[in-house]
C-alpha cells in the first residue's frame, strides 16, 4: 500500500514566519566588542572578527541559532498536526468484534492474547479520520456493544480499557451475527475480528486478526468422587495439550489442605486419569491442581463438591391412603413419617406436609405443601360444591406443566370432585369445564401443591402414571438439582432451591466476595458465576421459634474442551454479509506525538548548549 502524508491542521504552518524572524535577530546582533590594545599579537583575531561583521558570515559557526531555528520547525509541524495515511478501504464506519474467551489470558502472546489484542485496536482507533465511526463489541459471556458508531477517540479508548477478559467459553457467533445485521443496516462498512482464533470471509469488507503463538497447555478436565466402603475416591482427568510428551506434578487437596501429590507422565495430545484415594469422609469440597508452569494458569486446577444426599423427612396427615404411601416411598432419599388428624396440631421439622382430606388451622411455614381433597371452611383455601369431572385438560398457560410429564391424564375418571377457587399465588395445571382439578404455585418461598379430589374417588391409583405424577410433583417440591448439579462452567446461571422460612441468603465466591440475594422466591438465579473456584451459599431460616442455617457449596470452572487447547486450529467460515464493494480510501496514523518528544529533546539540548557557552 502506498503511505502519502498530510496536515490536519494547516494553519498551524504560520508559526514558520518565526523562522526568518530569528535569523534577522542573529544578523542585527553585535558579535565584537572593541578593545584597545599595546600589541599587534591580537591584529588577526581582530581582521577575522570584522569580517564575522559581514551579515551572512554571522550566521557561519551559531549552534545555538540552529537548534532555535528546529525548535520553531517542530513546534510548527507538531501544531499542523501531520498524519502518515495509506490507501484501504472507502468505509466510514468500522465494527470491531474482541473476542474475551478464557484462552485470550494466554501467555503465548505477550503479555497477553489478550492485552495484545487490545493494544492493536487502541492503535487502530489512533488511526481513525475524524469523520470515521468506530462501534466496538465485545463477545463476553454475551456480546456487549460497549461503543456504539462514535468518533470519539477519548470515549472509544475508555471503553476499550473496561473491557475484561472472562473465565468462559466467549459468544462470538453471536457477536459476529449482531456485527453482520447492524454491517447490514449501515451498508459502507468493515468488520475487523481481534481473536485466537481465525474468521473467515469472503466479504473484501472483512478483517481476521489473530493473536495465537501455539501456546503449551495442560488441564484439568474432570473432577468427580464417589463413596466406598473404605472411604472416598475422587477421579481426576489430565489432559495435555500439547505437541510432546509431558511429566507433570499433579496436587490433590481436601477443604484447602494438601493430601497427596503425584508425577504423571501424559503422551502428547493425549489424557490420563488419576484416582486419589484416603479422602476424609468429612471432606467438603476435594480440589485438583497442576504445579507445572504453562501458557494458561486458570484451568490448571479443578474442584468437585462432596454434596451426600441428606434425607428429606416428608409427614403424611391422613386417615389411611396405601397407595399414596406407595408411590412416595418409591424415592430412596424420602424418610416418610405418617400421623392422624387429631396429632397433627403444632407440628414442625419436617421438609414436605402431605394432608389428605384435612388442613390444619395454621399450615407449617418450614416446608412445602401438598393437600389432598381439601374440606369446605377450612380458613386457607375456598372450597365449593361437589362435581362430576369430564374432559381433562392441561391449561395453556400453566407455569407448572412439568408436573404432568410422562403422565397421560386424559384416561384419569374421577367420581367426583369439589369446586376450588384458585388462590392468587397458585395456577391450574389439570382441570375440566368445571373447575381446577390440580392446582401448584409458590406463596412466597413455599410450594404448594393441592388436589380438588380424593384419590380413592378415582382409578388414578390403579394407573401406572400414579407414581409417575407422584414423583414428578416430589421432584419439584424437593428438588434434587442443587445436590446433583454443583458443577457449573463460568456465566452459567446457577440455581439455588430456597428452603421454606428463608431470611437471608448469602453467596460467598472464591475470593471471599459475599452476594446478598433476594429469600422471597422458591427458587433464586444466581448470575455471578465468573470466578473459577467454589462457592459457599448459605441460607438462614426461621420458622417460629426454630431457626436454621444450611450451607451447600457449588464449583465453577473453565470450559476446557473450548478453551485449553491452545494450538491453531482450523479457520471459522463466517457467514457472508451482503453490502457494497469497498474502494481505496486511506487509513492514517498522527505523527505530532513522536514530534511533541523530539521537540522537547531540542530544547534540553539548547538549554545545555547555552549554559556551556557554545
Amino acid at each position: 500500500m502506498n503511505h502519502m502524508l498530510g496536515f490536519l491542521n494547516p494553519w498551524g504552518f504560520l508559526f514558520a514566519i518565526f523562522i526568518p524572524a530569528v535569523i534577522l535577530l542573529y544578523l542585527l546582533k553585535q558579535q565584537y566588542q572593541e578593545i584597545r590594545v599595546s600589541s599587534t599579537f591580537l591584529w588577526q583575531k581582530a581582521i577575522q572578527d570584522m569580517e564575522a561583521s559581514v551579515p551572512w558570515q554571522k550566521l557561519r559557526k551559531s549552534l545555538l541559532m540552529f537548534l532555535q531555528l528546529v525548535t520553531i520547525a517542530l513546534f510548527t509541524l507538531a501544531v499542523a498536526r501531520p498524519f502518515l495515511y495509506r490507501e484501504g478501504r472507502d468505509s466510514a464506519d468500522f465494527i470491531i468484534v474482541l473476542d474475551c474467551s478464557a484462552s485470550m489470558q494466554a501467555e503465548d502472546v505477550k503479555p497477553t492474547r489478550f492485552a495484545k489484542a487490545k493494544k492493536e485496536i487502541e492503535s487502530f482507533i489512533d488511526g481513525l479520520f475524524p469523520e470515521q465511526r468506530l462501534t466496538l463489541i465485545a463477545a463476553g459471556y454475551q456480546p456487549d456493544v460497549v461503543a456504539s458508531r462514535t468518533n470519539d477517540k477519548r470515549i472509544l479508548k475508555d471503553r476499550l480499557n473496561k473491557i475484561e477478559v472472562t473465565n468462559g467459553e466467549g459468544s462470538m457467533e453471536q457477536a459476529l451475527s449482531l456485527a453482520q445485521a447492524l454491517a447490514r443496516e449501515l451498508g459502507n462498512v468493515e468488520i475487523h475480528v481481534y481473536s485466537d482464533k481465525l474468521y473467515e470471509s469472503e466479504s473484501p469488507n472483512f478483517k481476521s486478526v489473530v493473536f495465537n503463538g501455539n501456546g503449551k497447555n495442560f488441564a484439568v478436565d474432570l473432577v468427580s468422587w464417589s463413596e466406598i466402603p473404605k472411604g472416598l475416591v475422587v477421579l481426576s482427568r489430565i489432559v495435555n495439550y500439547s505437541d510432546e510428551d509431558t511429566a507433570l506434578s499433579v496436587e490433590c487437596l481436601a477443604n484447602g489442605i494438601t493430601l497427596d501429590v503425584k508425577e504423571v507422565i501424559v503422551s502428547a495430545g493425549g489424557n490420563m486419569d488419576v484416582y486419589w484415594t484416603g479422602i476424609p469422609l468429612e471432606t467438603l469440597w476435594v480440589e485438583i491442581g497442576i504445579l507445572d508452569r504453562d501458557d494458561l494458569i486458570s484451568d490448571n486446577r479443578g474442584w468437585t463438591v462432596i454434596n451426600r444426599r441428606e434425607k428429606n423427612k416428608v409427614l403424611l396427615v391422613s386417615r389411611r391412603n396405601i397407595f399414596l404411601e406407595k408411590a412416595i416411598t418409591l424415592r430412596k432419599d424420602v424418610e416418610l413419617a405418617k400421623t392422624i388428624y387429631e396429632q397433627a396440631y403444632d407440628i414442625t421439622g419436617y421438609s414436605l406436609y402431605i394432608f389428605d382430606g384435612y388442613i390444619p388451622e395454621k399450615l407449617p411455614e418450614d416446608g412445602h405443601i401438598v393437600i389432598f381433597n381439601p374440606q369446605p371452611h377450612n380458613g386457607f383455601v375456598e372450597v365449593g360444591e361437589e362435581f362430576v369431572p369430564g374432559f381433562l385438560r392441561n391449561p395453556a398457560n400453566t407455569r407448572y406443566a412439568q408436573l404432568l410429564d410422562f403422565v397421560a391424564y386424559d384416561g384419569f375418571h374421577i367420581a367426583r370432585a369439589r369446586r376450588i377457587g384458585i388462590p392468587d399465588w397458585g395456577s391450574a395445571v389439570l382441570e375440566d369445564e368445571h373447575g381446577p382439578l390440580l392446582i401448584a404455585g409458590e406463596k412466597g418461598n413455599q410450594r404448594i401443591v393441592m388436589f380438588s379430589f380424593d384419590v380413592h374417588d378415582s382409578d388414578i391409583p390403579l394407573k401406572v402414571d400414579f407414581p409417575i405424577l407422584i414423583q414428578n410433583i416430589l421432584a419439584w417440591l424437593l428438588p434434587q438439582g442443587a445436590e446433583q448439579n454443583a458443577n457449573y462452567y463460568a456465566g452459567q446461571e446457577v440455581e439455588i432451591h430456597t428452603i421454606p422460612g428463608v431470611q437471608k441468603i448469602r453467596v460467598t465466591t472464591p475470593s471471599g466476595k459475599e452476594v446478598s440475594m433476594d429469600p422471597t422466591h422458591s427458587l433464586v438465579t444466581f448470575n455471578g458465576a465468573y470466578e473459577v473456584g467454589v462457592y459457599k451459599v448459605r441460607q438462614d431460616a426461621e420458622s417460629g421459634i426454630l431457626q436454621e442455617a444450611r450451607e451447600k457449596y457449588f464449583t465453577v470452572h473453565i470450559p476446557t474442551r473450548s478453551e485449553s487447547d491452545l494450538r491453531p486450529g482450523q479457520a471459522f467460515d463466517n457467514v457472508e454479509y451482503g453490502f457494497r464493494q469497498a474502494v481505496p480510501a486511506v487509513h492514517m496514523r498522527e505523527l505530532w506525538k513522536y514530534l511533541a518528544w523530539a521537540l522537547l529533546v531540542v530544547i534540553l539540548l539548547e538549554w545545555w548548549v547555552y549554559q556551556h557557552g557554545y
